[in-house]
């Protein structure tokens, strides 16, 4: 396999771990609104933790896509 073969697949398995974490705040966002009045508070401020995670893990990795992006523009 080539070097840009290689290349695109990494590109390939990053898109696909966004659109996981995408999905994982979509999830963790409708948990949220349909159980803010009947959880304990520690379990939303936890939910809530968790969207902030997800979404700055989805901001790193679309980060380094684009950088591996621009990478393959050398190659």
């Amino acid at each position: 396999m080539g070097k840009i073969d290689k290349e695109k697949e990494q590109i390939s398995w990053i898109k696909f771990w966004i659109g996981v974490g995408v999905a994982s705040i979509m999830g963790l966002i409708s948990y949220f609104v349909n159980n803010y009045d009947k959880v304990n508070e520690i379990i939303l401020v936890i939910t809530i933790f968790a969207v902030v995670m997800v979404a700055i893990f989805v901001v790193l990795l679309n980060n380094i896509g684009l950088k591996k992006i621009k990478d393959l523009e050398k190659l």
